[in-house]
């Protein structure tokens, strides 16, 4: 992306009620469309986060070999696409065995500690909660034909995902400029600023919870295996993948590792439990503050809340992008609002220290 052209710290003039008005009725169908394309904006979204990821990895080669960023970026796809193939090759059968045995040691242990606790007072309150019966039952065969006739219409919109992602790649600055060209000459400048900063926002962001995913999946492997719990590479995978999503991943991939630990012993499952907070902690406080510097930096209850609302009202994908989305939607009040409407000189003053 090309670096932002110098930026008019005054905000246009207001042109008086009827410039008001059209602002207002442009805002709200704007958030009207946001709201019925729901789906299609956070896929878009997505594919943004993917470009945004590959420029700038071949953006960081670039200026460090001194290659074209064009032949950069080919070879970056390329590469990434032969890892992928690669893991598909050589890791991915054995992650689908493991997957497998897990599921089927998960639902042996669910089976066994029902079993030993159902007759318990407590424990009949929580099984009837986890298993009405029939009722389940028909839930769980109907959502799988739901998947099931699904499953064409998600490997349509990957392929679309993957096609978007690369053309923004390619070409970002025609996609940046035909968006600024939507804006009244007097804010254009404002515009692409805004743009680049939310740009190198989702760079760092993106480049931090890869190391994050890398750490607590290397770290949870290697601590599962020296605790002797089985599967312990499927379940340090899934810890790794649902690092990316904050708070949330941690506890969804805790607690399948520590019903897997319970078929060892009690003590191996507390264990494990132990092993999940040390990793966490070590991501948390000593790689998170390194790598994540120079990005945005959300407060972990506005995190929270970003993903819980997000994630109510559009499903799983706003879960796994409310922290992204709501980084990208700090970065742009910050620029637009603080810094060219209500001119503030602390915003207005550190554009070119951004800018490095």
């Amino acid at each position: 992306m090309s670096p932002p052209v110098p930026i008019e710290h005054a905000a246009p003039e207001a042109g008086g009620l009827a410039n008001t008005v059209r602002v207002i009725a442009v805002l709200t169908g704007f958030v009207l469309v946001m709201w019925l394309l729901s789906d299609i904006v956070l896929l878009i979204f997505l594919a943004v986060l993917i470009a945004v990821i590959l420029r700038g990895v071949s953006h960081w080669l670039s200026r460090h070999t001194g290659a074209s960023e064009g032949v950069l970026l080919a070879v970056v796809c390329v590469v990434v696409a032969l890892m992928g193939a690669g893991f598909l090759y050589y890791l991915a059968p054995k992650l689908v065995d493991e997957s497998q045995d897990l599921w089927n040691q998960l639902h042996q242990q669910i089976g066994n500690l029902q079993q030993t606790y159902g007759n318990t007072t407590w424990g009949k309150a929580i099984f009837e909660q986890a298993s009405p019966g029939k009722a389940v039952q028909n839930h769980v065969v109907n959502y799988a034909r739901v998947v099931a006739t699904s499953t064409f219409g998600s490997l349509v919109s990957a392929l679309i995902l993957v096609v978007t992602a690369l053309y923004f790649a390619i070409s970002p600055d025609l996609y940046v400029q035909g968006f600024v060209k939507l804006f009244p000459l007097p804010w254009r400048p404002r515009v692409q600023h805004v743009l680049v900063q939310v740009g190198r926002t989702l760079q760092w962001w993106s480049l931090g919870q890869l190391i994050d995913m890398v750490v607590v999946g290397v770290l949870t492997g290697i601590g599962l295996t020296l605790l002797g719990v089985p599967l312990a590479l499927a379940l340090a995978a899934l810890a790794g993948l649902l690092t990316f999503v904050p708070y949330f991943g941690t506890i969804a991939s805790a607690a399948p590792a520590m019903l897997v630990g319970l078929t060892v012993s009690w003590e191996t499952s507390l264990w494990v439990l132990g092993v999940f907070v040390l990793c966490h902690t070590i991501e948390g406080y000593l790689v998170s503050p390194l790598v994540q510097h120079h990005t945005v930096r959300l407060p972990p209850a506005l995190s929270i809340l970003s993903m819980t609302v997000l994630g109510t009202l559009f499903g799983p994908l706003g879960l796994i992008l409310g922290t992204p989305v709501v980084a990208a939607l700090m970065v742009t009040v910050r620029e637009a609002y603080i810094g060219s409407v209500l001119g503030d000189p602390q915003v207005l003053g550190t554009d070119e220290a951004q800018q490095l």
